[in-house]
């Protein structure tokens, strides 16, 4: 612009009121076709939706019972372990990132069994896409820091396995509730859910296309008084395959 004698302070002017154009989201799933994401068929009793146009978020009161929160948060107790989280490349482990005890329940417990079961039947999807219930248990000032549940491409290619994809849906339940503190927020979605026994948080963490929706970002905030307990249960698209056949000639579901 210079070369062809445009002024220097309406270049500067007009570059200044040129719209910010945001780069575009990493995809979560690369790789062409995508994923088939399977539609979640939700029978929630009392969901409430919170996520406006930017997310599908439900949130339901009494979806367990204060005696069924007991037998599970028992459960969980005996079992726990440090929690971990995902590194990306080129960076070392943050154990401030994620304070809390973690444990995964084993079906071969009936109250486990029937958990699942029962969340299973509530989002519509088979035991066959749902990675294990894990159980959760923070302490005074512990906290798991904003973070997405659908996995980054560099994650994907770690935790994808031969049946299982990318995470689609999370369904959070509360167990016991903390004396102060302990909320789960949703800072792009401008809200914060306190913990209450019984009470289900079930949102899907991706696009209709397969991309991670970075709206259902959230952190478990600090909590300030007593303990948390929680179990959170993801499930999977199921990973796709090539057909036979020299070429790409579509993709089809692993049998």
């Amino acid at each position: 612009m210079r070369v062809r004698g445009f002024d220097e302070a309406w270049m500067a002017a007009a570059i200044a009121r040129a719209p910010v154009v945001p780069a575009p989201r990493p995809r979560s799933a690369p790789g062409l076709p995508a994923d088939p994401v399977p539609l979640a068929k939700l029978n929630v009793p009392r969901a409430v939706a919170l996520g406006g146009d930017k997310a599908e978020l439900y949130v339901a009161d009494g979806f367990l019972t204060p005696e069924e929160c007991e037998e599970i948060t028992r459960l969980i107790m005996a079992q726990l372990r440090p929690s971990t989280t995902t590194t990306p490349p080129g960076t070392t482990y943050d154990a401030t990132f994620r304070t809390s005890r973690t444990c995964d329940l084993d079906d071969s417990a009936p109250v486990a069994s029937a958990l699942e079961a029962k969340i299973c039947a509530a989002i519509g999807f088979d035991k066959s896409l749902a990675e294990k219930t894990q159980g959760q248990h923070y302490e005074v000032g512990q906290v798991f820091k904003l973070h997405t549940d659908f996995f980054k491409a560099n994650e994907l290619e770690t935790y994808a396995t031969l049946r299982h994809g990318q995470r689609t849906w999370t369904f959070m339940i509360y167990l016991h509730e903390p004396l102060g503190g302990g909320e789960t927020e949703f800072p792009d979605l401008d809200f914060k859910i306190e913990p209450r026994v019984g009470r289900a948080v079930l949102w899907n963490n991706l696009y209709a296309s397969g991309e991670g929706n970075y709206s259902t970002q959230h952190q478990s905030l600090p909590v300030t008084a007593g303990t948390k307990t929680i179990i959170t249960k993801w499930y999977r698209v199921p990973k796709v395959s090539k057909t036979a056949g020299t070429g790409f000639t579509g993709w089809k579901l692993p049998v």
